[in-house]
């Protein structure tokens, strides 16, 4: 591996750990630090295609590759779909920006499936992966106690008694509640499949952590993922796991704040904020249904739809994001959008359910049968948020897909040989 080749593969693995840790608002020279470190792995990169001619050949495979395989082809056609929306936006500007990020997702996919796919690449990107949540959950350990960078809106008086969300370094409890979700399940997986004794405690005791939090951020979303994605495992693992859902439900019985949250889910009154969001989004649809309004232009045109249909008033007109990541789609980028991005779901789902049944790694094996209950429920849990519109969150979405697609390239390359 070449001096640019090795910068670059440490570069995303610092990218990987630092995404999260790291406030959007720490710059460097006027640039977000984390996206300052996505520049230079881009320099570095074509740095590396100049003078390396075992990259070129990686890039020109690559190339073919992404523009004949079936998941590919669904991205490209959800991208050219969010670039040809910037000539019809009203936001031209945000409609660009948010193409531009999604860009960014698919570059670090394009990097990791064809340049850093090797056995050992792949598993020190998701080790890197594993320690940033350990790393994210002491966090909210402390904070939860402490109060440390808790945004005090988060800390609220509920029916008598005063509860606090935790966030760890995330905007909101809903968003570290999603980035809880897609990691606790692999860590399961692993805590039961390891052998080794040291490795197993330490995977027992980060899912218990990963747990620990999540129910920390009292979100009603991620608290109904955990009951979720353990009833996924017991579908696609064991039935010995209804025990454990069942001894869940019993524990969360037991604690008002959590079970009074969970309740409060199937509150119309509670909802009433995001059933008027929702039908915003239909009326969109209904207006604009085979392009859409344009990408990210939701919030653009979201207060003349309040203004001319009065019953989608809630209190003061604000830019709200839909909290549907499907409808958000649909209503931004039509008909065309969410059957692309339907696309890339089905797609990503059979490739993951086909590697971790045809593996023979023992890694492999137990994480991305967890990635599988993790991507179902975090996939569900955007039929009532944008999580999928979330940088801090989404780009692990990606980043996973993207460690799937390294392993059954690199695999397939190898049987051609």
């Amino acid at each position: 591996m070449n001096f640019y080749r090795k910068i670059s593969f440490l570069l995303i693995c610092a990218y990987i750990m630092l995404l999260p840790l790291i406030p959007q608002e720490v710059v460097f020279k006027g640039v977000a630090v984390t996206d300052f470190i996505l520049a230079l792995i881009v320099f570095l990169y074509i740095i590396n295609l100049l003078v390396s001619k075992g990259s070129r050949e990686n890039f020109k495979d690559g190339i073919i590759d992404f523009f004949t395989d079936k998941l590919s082809i669904f991205i490209t056609l959800l991208l050219g779909i969010m670039l040809l929306s910037t000539i019809y936006a009203k936001n031209k500007g945000l409609a660009l920006s948010e193409s531009a990020r999604f860009i960014t997702y698919i570059f670090l996919y394009f990097v990791i499936k064809y340049e850093f796919n090797s056995k050992k690449q792949i598993k020190t990107l998701l080790k890197f992966y594993i320690s940033t949540s350990f790393i994210l959950c002491c966090i909210g350990v402390l904070q939860y106690f402490t109060g440390f960078a808790l945004n005090e809106t988060f800390r609220r008086s509920y029916n008598n008694g005063v509860i606090t969300r935790i966030t760890s370094t995330f905007a909101n409890p809903n968003a570290f509640g999603a980035y809880l979700i897609l990691i606790i399940f692999p860590v399961i997986m692993l805590s039961i499949y390891e052998k080794n004794k040291t490795k197993k405690i330490m995977y027992v005791l980060l899912s218990m952590l990963v747990i620990i939090n999540l129910v920390m951020t009292f979100s009603r979303n991620a608290i109904l993922g955990l009951g979720i994605g353990l009833l996924v495992l017991t579908l696609i693992y064991s039935i010995k796991w209804i025990f454990a859902l069942g001894g869940l439900a019993i524990l969360l019985s037991f604690i008002p704040s959590v079970f009074q949250r969970i309740v409060g889910t199937f509150d119309l009154h509670q909802n009433e904020l995001r059933i008027k969001l929702w039908k915003t989004a239909l009326y969109m649809i209904r207006d604009h249904p085979i392009l859409g309004v344009g990408n990210g232009n939701f919030v653009t045109k979201y207060n003349e739809y309040v203004s001319k249909y009065k019953e989608l008033k809630y209190y003061a007109y604000k830019n709200y994001p839909n909290h549907n990541s499907y409808l958000k789609f649909e209503s931004e980028l039509g008909i065309l959008g969410i059957a692309s991005f339907i696309g890339i779901i089905i797609t990503v789902l059979f490739r993951i359910k086909k590697l971790y049944s045809t593996t023979k790694d023992k890694f492999y094996i137990p994480f991305y049968t967890g990635i599988m209950a993790s991507m179902i429920v975090f996939l569900l849990m955007n039929l009532s948020d944008n999580l999928l519109f979330l940088p801090k969150v989404t780009t692990y979405f990606w980043f996973i897909i993207a460690t799937a697609e390294a392993i059954r390239y690199k695999s397939h390359n190898l049987q051609q040989q």
